[in-house]
Formats: structure tokens, C-alpha cells, sequence
């Protein structure tokens, strides 16, 4: 009969010390990653839609925090799409960085399946770089049975350093056919 040969107390002494050694390296290769990561980003312009510059310096050009914008909300159809589009508000003010939400209320009128999507506008065309949307049914196309209504909500921001210029914008949509998918 074989023996088993007992792993002497050293042994895994030695072993434990190689497998923390092991641990603590894979933590600071970790950590390190971190300063690695930032330099990549700021070097390669990556990550901009997470933290943009303009939300963490706005230049001295941008408009007062305290004089408020006045936001405009519409929305059409494409010709032929038998939908019936409207905001449930059509207008109020908002200061920049303040977060907006507005819904949108999407009928089918019609006896068949439809599918559209939802193309935003914005007026003046120059306000588009500053408005900032966190959530909006025109992401994704939207499938409606016959006389169904659905309420979607668009959710934004208008970033502080838009200019002075700008007090108001309005934020339309046009509402399309998506071809094949009804």
C-alpha cells in the first residue's frame, strides 16, 4: 500500500506567502488602472458623454444660471402614418442645468399595427449641442396595436454653458413610418 506523504508545515507556509504576494500585486495592478484609465480618456477625448467639460467649466460667454430658457414642445406626423402626436405640455421655462421632464402622449388611430420612430428638431439649430436628453421615446422604434395610446416621457437637460443668445428653443419632433415592421 502506498503512503501519502504529508505537505510539510513550511511548505504551505511558502505557498500562502506566494498566493498573498499574488493577491496584493493583482490589487495595485487594479488600483493603477485607475490614473491609467483618466490619462487615456482625457489624452483620446473618450467618455465625453459621461462628464463633459462644458457641464464642468462653462465659459465666461454662457448665460446667467438664473435667467430661465423658454422651452417649446411640438411634434408631427409624417403624411399617411395614422398617429395622433402631442405634448401634454406645449410650453414653460426652465433654467440651464435644471432637469426637464415632459410626456408625450402616442395614439394609434388606425385598425392595424404600426410601427414609427421619432426624429427630434431643435430651433435654433444651434441649441441641439446644448440640450442633453437622459431619456426620449425617439431612442427606439415604437410598435402600437390598433387604437392603442402610450404616454412616453423625454427627459433632459439643458447644458449651463449655452450662450446668451439663446433664450429659447423648441424641441419638435417629426414622427416617421418605420417601412416593413407594421
Amino acid at each position: 500500500m502506498e503512503q501519502r506523504q504529508l505537505v510539510p508545515a513550511r511548505d504551505n507556509r511558502a505557498l500562502l506567502l506566494k498566493l498573498s504576494v499574488v493577491a496584493c500585486a493583482m490589487f495595485a495592478f487594479a488600483w493603477g488602472l485607475i490614473p491609467v484609465y483618466d490619462a487615456l480618456c482625457k489624452v483620446t477625448g473618450l467618455n465625453k458623454l459621461l462628464v463633459p467639460d462644458s457641464v464642468a467649466a462653462a465659459p465666461a460667454s454662457s448665460r446667467s444660471q438664473a435667467a430661465p430658457l423658454t422651452l417649446t414642445f411640438d411634434a408631427t406626423v409624417q403624411p399617411g402614418l395614422p398617429w395622433e402626436v402631442r405634448p401634454l405640455v406645449s410650453s414653460l421655462q426652465a433654467r440651464p442645468g435644471e432637469f426637464v421632464r415632459v410626456d408625450y402622449e402616442i395614439t394609434n388611430a388606425s385598425n392595424r399595427h404600426v410601427v414609427g420612430q421619432a426624429i427630434p428638431r431643435y430651433l435654433p439649430a444651434a441649441a441641439a449641442e446644448y440640450v442633453k436628453k437622459l431619456d426620449c421615446f425617439c431612442f427606439a422604434q415604437q410598435a402600437f396595436e390598433p387604437g392603442q395610446t402610450k404616454r412616453f416621457p423625454v427627459v433632459f437637460v439643458v447644458d449651463k454653458s449655452i450662450p446668451a443668445g439663446i433664450d429659447s428653443i423648441t424641441l419638435a419632433y417629426t414622427i416617421f413610418d418605420v417601412p416593413g415592421r407594421s
